[in-house]
């Protein structure tokens, strides 16, 4: 039986959307019963989380965290040890010194376009290091691996971009919302009485929320911006100190799947003004909490949302406007046939199908 080694180190709700894709793809091959012996490498930290969960699998604890130096060293001592056929990076940080073969999901280049000290939590002094070492890294990851997963065709455009390598070698397995989100859960939340949108993700300058806020400020309705609580967190909260605009926007932390779809549900749409996104997983959460979507029309956002969202150029204040606007003037049963055609719409994704393209790389790759 072939043996096969899944990096899980990102597992858990603090790596936001890279936490959501290894908990989820996990999950779901688990329920595919594989026909390959696979070990799940962990943070001993997290061992709890795992135990009684995939009783099928293996567990391999390391030290090591995610962008460490020690990576470097550990994980390729750990993966000499267990000697698998096939290693499964579930993101581009890639050990150099790993040398039998691996597969790695490239989730975006966005660090390729976005950068700048606004973009890092570094110093002048240590940013561009940093930077150079993700070069390095993606780089050996996309060339040296056996095949490359996106969970979009504009990530795969964007990868070929710039690397010279087959278009074969690439396989897009997009993303799906979580099926809690499908159907009501227990939740002790209150949603916000007043009229808002809502945006969820992170609050890097790629973004773009500072569109929304200044549009926001010209309408009679609020924004909830659920983010997690880093260094873009605490500069988010600076600029809305600097607009004036704290009476019409409400940051929320940390928020559980049940509190999050209560919110998605109660809003008057979720909102995204990105210039970057590989895939823009919260789009399809909230179309599955049946409220609308309405999107940014740049990377891969009209890919994965189609015509179940409502799209402008978010680089124009005036196009924002006008969005928010057709959606605050939706009659009760146009909104309706739109929340509709989103339920539809994000149906059409599954984890179950990703697990199964991601089972059929792992074959392609034994027999190459």
């Amino acid at each position: 039986m072939k043996r096969i080694v899944i990096d899980c180190r990102f597992w858990g709700p603090s790596h936001t959307g890279l936490g959501r894709y290894t908990e989820s793809l996990v999950a779901a091959i688990y329920k595919q019963k594989p026909d390959f012996d696979i070990y799940l490498l962990i943070n001993s930290s997290k061992k709890h989380l795992f135990y009684k969960k995939f009783p099928r699998f293996k567990l391999v604890l390391c030290k090591s965290r995610p962008y460490s130096v020690s990576e470097q060293l550990e994980i390729p001592k750990i993966l000499k040890k267990i000697n698998p056929d096939l290693t499964h990076f579930l993101h581009f940080n890639v050990p150099i010194f790993h040398k039998k073969p691996f597969i790695v999901t490239i989730h975006d280049l966005i660090k390729h376009h976005s950068k700048g000290l606004e973009t890092t939590t570094r110093t002048i002094f240590t940013y561009p290091l940093k930077r150079l070492g993700y070069f390095f890294t993606i780089k050996h990851a996309v060339l040296n691996s056996q095949a490359v997963l996106t969970p979009s065709n504009w990530v795969k455009k964007d990868i070929l971009s710039f690397y010279q390598i087959s278009p074969k070698k690439i396989t897009v397995t997009p993303e799906a919302a979580a099926s809690n989100y499908l159907k009501s859960g227990k939740s002790s939340l209150n949603p916000p009485k007043y009229p808002y949108l809502i945006y969820v993700g992170n609050a890097y300058p790629h973004k773009n929320l500072l569109q929304l806020i200044k549009v926001i400020k010209k309408i009679p309705i609020k924004l909830v911006i659920v983010t997690g609580r880093d260094v873009f967190y605490r500069r988010l909260r600076q600029t809305i100190r600097k607009l004036k605009a704290q009476s019409v926007v409400k940051i929320k932390g940390f928020t559980k799947d049940a509190d999050l779809r209560v919110l998605y549900q109660h809003s008057l749409a979720f909102i995204t003004a990105s210039l970057l996104e590989g895939f823009g997983l919260p789009g399809l959460e909230a179309m599955a909490s049946q409220t609308l979507v309405l999107s940014s029309n740049q990377a891969s956002l009209p890919e994965v949302y189609g015509k179940a969202a409502s799209y402008f150029n978010p680089n124009n204040l005036d196009e924002i406007e006008k969005q928010i606007k057709k959606a605050i003037n939706l009659s009760e049963s146009q909104r309706q046939l739109k929340i509709n055609q989103g339920l539809k719409h994000v149906q059409s994704f599954s984890w179950e199908k990703t697990a199964e393209k991601t089972l059929k790389v792992y074959e392609n790759c034994f027999s190459l």
